[in-house]
């Protein structure tokens, strides 16, 4: 049963992603899976169900993510959380790319979506002023000038996926998004924070042209 289960939610999740949230029946993933409406809703009663059973799947990948505000305290470490946040986008991307369908339809899923996004950009501005204490960033010019700019580093990561489409561009790739990511942050480095981005980081963000 549980195969069986498993493989609904794969093929729920891949229409989704596919044709969007509200494009997408039970008959179609009844169909995807190669069995009856009748023996899908033996397992899932409803669209609703099948929904909450990817919300709940989204929240154990990205629940580990969230805490890592201490696990992270080097710009490689950062990084490789742009990659972990980056595989979520590509896995769950309607998700967020379905935004007010999600928040209308559903709205408890959107409002662990908005516990998500205050953990964030929280993460975010607390790893920013952890690199001003270490020497790596310089001190805030304006007032709360880095929860600004977890704010801007959280609204990239979140509609990434969004704005390529509204843009019409299909083709993507990791390393572009990490390259707009970090240009938020490139002029904010001190002089051995600039010299530990282009030792350790750069050459990272190369090698995706190759």
């Amino acid at each position: 049963m549980k195969h069986t289960k498993n493989k609904i939610i794969e093929s729920a999740l891949l229409l989704f992603n596919k044709n969007g949230l509200v494009n997408v029946r039970l008959q179609h993933i009844a169909d995807n899976v190669g069995m009856s409406v009748g023996n899908l809703a033996y397992h899932y009663y409803s669209k609703k169900a099948i929904v909450e059973a990817i919300d709940k799947q989204l929240e154990d990948e990205i629940t580990p993510v969230l805490r890592m505000e201490q696990e992270f305290p080097y710009l490689i470490d950062f990084d490789n959380h742009l990659s972990s946040y980056y595989n979520l986008l590509k896995q769950y991307s309607f998700y967020f790319l379905d935004v007010l369908e999600v928040e209308r339809a559903y709205p408890k899923l959107h409002q662990k979506r908005k516990e998500y996004i205050h953990l964030m950009i929280h993460q975010v501005e607390k790893w920013l002023h952890l690199n001003v204490s270490k020497g790596v960033f310089m001190a805030e010019k304006e007032d709360e000038q880095y929860q600004h700019t977890a704010l801007t580093i959280w609204m990239i990561i979140t509609f990434w996926l969004t704005q390529k489409e509204v843009r019409g561009e299909k083709d993507d790739n990791e390393g572009t998004f990490k390259k707009v990511v970090w240009n938020q942050l490139t002029a904010l480095f001190t002089e051995s924070g600039r010299m530990e981005f282009e030792a350790i980081i750069l050459p990272q963000l190369k090698y995706y042209e190759m």
